[in-house]
């Protein structure tokens, strides 16, 4: 599971709060250079995971390592390395923009004399400049949710965490985030988690699909549609005899599975979802089969998304087995 550019590295991580575990055996690297996406619904334990690496919390059992330094005895060490946002930023209402980044920068370990530079940096590089002197209490989700993301990159860390960095802001925000996060990783490496799933198959080189504490997948987004062939899907709609019209689809070569259902609000007209092999021009074979003997009304080709092979995972291994 480990190589030599692993900076971030967990074997066989649980963690458990009293009798109940909320991460189990959890194991995977995030390399130098590379941008993990975390993904799993609400209470799926990505928060725990991230606050484990980040040092805030301790493994019940397995080991985390950051950079080669052991969490449960060298977070201290480790920390310095560490730029980490979580999905509500600390920020301190009562200050200023510049004068939290100032505070946050000398108690990151910031040389004095570099600390102007370094403000300068993560206020251009999340736009913050139109608020610099503004009290945080005064902020926009938006500008919090930058803030959050200008404070962990302080001091250029060799790893970065951020939990559901986009929430809360625009789409133009967003795009500027994004853009944020590609430059900084192509020579560090990020983990962050969020719900945006465009977000993954944009700027990630492997997501991690994590559901009840478990991991499900680790894998490059177009690899986790390959392995999930089966979200491959053409939707008919179709006037004629069901279990004529279901020997002919099936008879198509490609066609794995037929679903045939009478539309309840058009009786005749049969509602048919096929899964079918990942091969092009297969509708037209499927077209063919159902035009030469009845009428055609609607057909329809499903590709799989990371979204729906994320639902296929999350539906098909509740208890990650």
């Amino acid at each position: 599971m480990t190589s030599d550019s692993a900076v971030i590295t967990l074997e066989a991580v649980s963690k458990r709060y009293g009798s109940r575990t909320v991460v189990h055996d959890l194991s995977f690297t995030v390399d130098e250079g590379e941008i993990v996406g975390f993904l799993g619904p609400n209470g799926a334990g990505k928060t725990t995971t991230m606050r484990m690496i980040a040092g805030f919390t301790a493994a019940s059992t397995g080991r985390v390592r950051v950079a080669g330094y052991d969490m449960a005895t060298q977070n201290v060490e480790a920390a310095r390395l560490i730029g980490y946002q979580p999905e509500r930023p600390p920020l301190y209402d009562t200050l200023d923009v510049s004068a939290y980044l100032r505070f946050v920068a000398r108690a990151k370990g910031v040389r004095r004399a570099a600390v102007p530079a370094e403000l300068e940096r993560v206020i251009a590089a999340c736009h913050l400049e139109a608020v610099v002197r503004r009290e945080i209490f005064k902020l926009s989700k938006g500008y919090r949710q930058r803030l959050g993301l200008a404070q962990a990159l302080l001091g250029t860390p060799q790893v970065l965490l951020l939990d559901e960095p986009t929430a809360g802001l625009d789409p133009g925000q967003i795009q500027e985030t994004r853009e944020v996060i590609r430059a900084f990783g192509e020579h560090h490496a990020v983990l962050f988690s969020t719900h945006i799933l465009a977000e993954v198959t944009l700027i990630c080189r492997r997501v991690a699909i994590i559901n009840h504490g478990r991991l499900l997948a680790i894998d490059s987004p177009s690899a986790l549609r390959r392995a999930q062939e089966e979200t491959h899907r053409v939707s008919l709609q179709v006037s004629g005899p069901s279990t004529e019209v279901r020997d002919a689809l099936l008879s198509v070569k490609g066609v794995i599975a037929v679903d045939v259902h009478a539309m309840p609000d058009n009786a005749g007209l049969l509602a048919v979802d096929c899964r079918v092999e990942p091969r092009q021009g297969l509708e037209a074979a499927i077209a063919r089969a159902v035009t030469h003997r009845w009428d055609l009304h609607r057909l329809e080709r499903q590709e799989p998304t990371l979204e729906n092979v994320f639902l296929q995972y999350v539906k098909t291994r509740p208890d990650g087995a």
